[in-house]
């Protein structure tokens, strides 16, 4: 009796699956083309970041937090060393175009609505990632 009882539920799941993906892909898409620094747009984001944040705590996993070593401390501190230095050095460095920082590259591959809809759509699913860990 219990495997027909979760039958139903895995099905709505499935289904549910493959409803998320068309709603983010519009909703990126949408958030994409308004212009940025507006009133629409930082509802848009707002309720993006609400959503995903409610959608993350309903399934979070529960597991034990992950601790970082040594190691990993030292990965991630020579990492965040080495994009900082480097934008540090872009930034004060002349001339600008030979020296881009990292919001100046992001700014190219954003200046078009199909790179902003893939830049909120990557927004949505790291914020959706970090949400869950």
């Amino acid at each position: 009796m219990a495997a027909v009882d979760r039958e139903p539920r895995s099905l709505i799941r499935s289904a549910g699956r493959w409803l998320v993906a068309p709603l983010l892909l519009g909703f990126a898409w949408l958030a994409g083309g308004l212009s940025t620094f507006t009133w629409p747009a930082e509802v848009t984001t707002f309720a993006a970041a609400i959503a995903v944040l409610a959608f993350a705590a309903a399934h979070r996993r529960d597991r034990a937090p992950v601790r970082l070593g040594r190691t990993g401390f030292v990965v991630w501190t020579a990492w965040l060393a080495a994009v900082t230095g480097w934008e540090l050095w872009a930034l004060f460095s002349l001339p600008r175009s030979a020296h881009p920082t990292i919001s100046s590259l992001v700014n190219e591959l954003t200046s078009s609505h199909p790179g902003r809809a893939g830049a909120v759509l990557l927004w949505l699913l790291a914020g959706w990632w970090l949400a869950r860990r």
